[in-house]
């Protein structure tokens, strides 16, 4: 018969295991939490996330409440504690935790204090409360490490003092002649990458701005010093199409973003050189709407990790060399603990798992620290305080440095970004209602429930044609921002300005969706006769560009209306009704959109429309929005009856408007969708914010 000891002592065991996989699985799939727009690792990784800190609380009550000592329990609570700091792909996982940090670090405060308590009670013999009280501070430091990550990302504390170097820095050349900077090898572009210490900054009066007293010795690394760097690693021959250079680019347009979030200016933004620096810099060849994107893309990877990993303190005096040298010394001290625990296991009485679990916990921490070590090692922030050594240190100006740099460089265990947009389609999509089993009265108090007509259509790998399109419209517009209007005067269709001056950002794009919807549902019901000619045209890159981009500005209108224009409300509110426009019009007829829609459009017979009441927009004028996009649509399909220039017109409004939307104040906004897998609006917003345009209505131009 199983006595109460041993059924207590399973449940211990039981708990132990459950709270070491969890923490295992979150330290190994956390990595992949930014990359992917995968709703299941995201839900689990949360899951583990929140169940991490309550298992090794209640795993360790259990152990305090227990009336019999046990040499196992002071290992695994001690082995426990260790992993709630290991995790340094997981330091938050919602900008609130940075905010809350206090009450985090109290938690640990007192988990620490009742470990310290289960060592002195369960482990009596000096050779075992060494090793273990070695891990305990061990774990100490650790964990630090997760405290000081939650304040570096903390807006209201660590973010806005440690940007204050960086906005500084900026305020201060911003003030001297940039006449002589040439974006093509970035000289006179001094963005800050590294090299700053505290006895090298100085505040001095009138404007008490933070300043650099540089010695021969001490110099900070920026970004026109990589470029001019002599050694053969940095050089054309090197680094032929400039990807090392572009790692350390990232990082300084990475630590120059940073002051939106800090509320600081972007005093550079007036200059003609920030617009130089993107037009005439990351975009100065045709083909580098590839390259701008992968240096954004690897910026916001560092902003991902600042807000939510424990890189930026892991690096922040250099390459983490303590990180791995602590993989062998929590293996080695953790098998001094436990050795002498197993060696006397077979003398104990009755059936126990001890050795099991234990065998379990140490496996789980060898596997994690080894994933770790590679993905530190080979992160974009050690690549960036690699070559940052090499320019700064002549004497690694030689082939086995630059093999090691190299082989470091360029290998990529993890992408920035899958690459993904997500798609919405109001015509398919109008008649969803969530599922009532799921979102009714016993789950609304744990549970928001979706809107009526929210149903996401599978996201798309995102089209290079896409990508192309919207660097010739900003290469085009120049600063000038506009909706599409520009677009549409360019193509000789100005008498659609209308459907770009409605009240609101919500209702042109709303309207300008339901019209490219309809275009497509017309291609694809075009008669079998011109088959050939329709599957043609529907793989062309105009129709792509214009299908894609206008579902992904509808997904944003549904799902992310934060990072558009208008208030997010006004823009929950104004959709909410166009779904029920749509319910009430196509009610019946979901095969035949198409035709249903363009009967909505037929003209009253005793009142003839002319084109100059078309021009003025004042047909649709008092219409609603469902109407409003029938008519365009009636419009494009039968004037412009060439297909290839309907779908150029359309593409080229789309790119347009989406560089219309990008800008925004609400840079938490855009955080927390980085935290979501990211959104290819806030790879535009950035850069946007780099070529400095900041606000739709300060856009000039060129």
């Amino acid at each position: 018969m199983v006595s109460e000891k041993q059924l207590t002592l399973l449940y211990v065991e039981s708990y132990v295991l459950l709270t070491t996989l969890v923490i295992a699985f979150l330290t190994v799939f956390g990595s992949w939490r930014r990359r992917s727009h995968s709703l299941k690792l995201k839900y689990s990784i949360w899951a583990s996330y929140l169940l991490s800190t309550y298992l090794i609380n209640y795993t360790m009550g259990l152990m305090k409440s227990v009336t019999f000592h046990d040499e196992f329990f002071a290992v695994w609570a001690t082995f426990l504690i260790m992993f709630l700091g290991s995790p340094d792909c997981i330091s938050a996982y919602s900008l609130e935790d940075s905010e809350h940090r206090k009450r985090h670090n109290l938690e640990l405060f007192l988990q620490y204090f009742w470990l310290g308590w289960l060592i002195v009670v369960h482990s009596n013999k000096p050779k075992l409360m060494i090793p273990l009280y070695l891990i305990y501070f061990l774990s100490l430091r650790r964990t630090g490490d997760r405290a000081e990550a939650l304040e570096l990302a903390s807006k209201s504390y660590g973010l806005v003092r440690n940007t204050k170097l960086v906005a500084d820095f900026m305020e201060v050349e911003s003030n001297k002649e940039g006449d002589g900077a040439d974006p093509t090898c970035m000289k006179g572009y001094k963005y800050l990458v590294k090299g700053e210490k505290k006895a090298m900054v100085k505040v001095k009066a009138p404007h008490y701005y933070m300043q650099f007293e540089t010695t021969d010795g001490h110099k900070v690394i920026t970004i026109d010093m990589i470029w001019q760097c002599k050694g053969r690693l940095l050089s054309s021959a090197g680094d032929p199409d400039g990807r090392l250079k572009d790692i350390c680019l990232s990082y300084a347009l990475y630590r120059l973003l940073c002051r939106r979030f800090a509320k600081y200016s972007f005093s550079e933004s007036s200059q003609l050189m920030t617009w130089n620096f993107v037009r005439y810099g990351l975009l100065s060849k045709g083909d580098d709407h590839e390259r701008a994107f992968r240096v954004i893309e690897l910026e916001l990877g560092f902003l991902y990790d600042l807000f939510y990993t424990k890189y930026p303190v892991l690096f922040a005096k250099g390459l983490p060399l303590l990180r791995n040298f602590e993989l062998i010394l929590v293996i080695s001290i953790g098998c001094w603990a436990v050795a002498p625990i197993l060696i006397n296991y077979q003398r104990r009485e009755g059936p126990r798992l001890g050795a099991l679990v234990t065998g379990v916990i140490l496996v789980a921490i060898l596997f994690m620290e080894i994933v770790q070590l590679f993905v530190v090692n080979f992160s974009d922030w050690a690549k960036v305080q690699w070559l940052c050594y090499y320019v700064k240190k002549p004497l690694w100006h030689n082939k086995c440095i630059e093999m090691i740099i190299r082989v470091i460089c360029h290998k990529n265990l993890l992408k920035p970004w899958d690459r993904k947009l997500a798609q919405y389609s109001l015509l398919e999509s109008f008649s969803h209602n969530p599922s009532v089993l799921l979102y009714n009265r016993c789950t609304s108090p744990y549970i928001d429930k979706p809107r009526s007509g929210l149903k996401l259509s599978a996201h798309v790998t995102l089209p290079m044609g896409v990508k192309k399109a919207i660097i010739h419209s900003l290469k085009t517009n120049g600063q000038r921002l506009t909706n599409g209007v520009v677009s549409l005067q360019r193509n000789g269709v100005n008498v659609l300005s209308w459907a770009c001056e409605l009240p609101t950002q919500t209702h042109v794009i709303m309207v300008w969706h339901i019209a490219t919807s309809l275009c497509e549902l017309n291609l694809s019901s075009q008669v079998i006769v011109t088959g050939e000619q329709v599957n043609e045209q529907r793989e062309s890159e105009d129709f792509i560009v214009a299908t894609k981009l206008s579902k992904y500005c509808a997904y944003l209108v549904a799902f992310a209306p934060r990072l558009l224009p208008d208030h997010p409300y006004i823009t929950e509110f104004i959709f909410d009704h166009v779904v029920v426009e749509a319910r009430e019009k196509l009610k019946g007829c979901e095969k035949s959109i198409c035709q249903k829609m363009f009967n909505l459009c037929k003209d009253d017979r005793k009142k003839r429309i002319s084109e100059k009441m078309l021009t003025l927009g004042k047909e649709v004028g008092d219409q609603e929005i469902i109407v409003k996009g029938a008519k365009l649509a009636k419009y494009l399909i039968e004037t412009i009856k060439n297909n290839e220039l309907r779908w150029r017109i359309l593409a080229e409004l789309w790119a347009e408007m989406m560089l219309f939307v990008a800008p925004s104040d609400d840079e938490t906004a855009h955080a927390e969708h980085l935290a979501m897998g990211g959104e290819f609006v806030t790879h535009l917003w950035a850069l946007l914010s780099h070529a400095g345009i900041l606000k739709r209505d300060s856009a000039q131009d060129v």
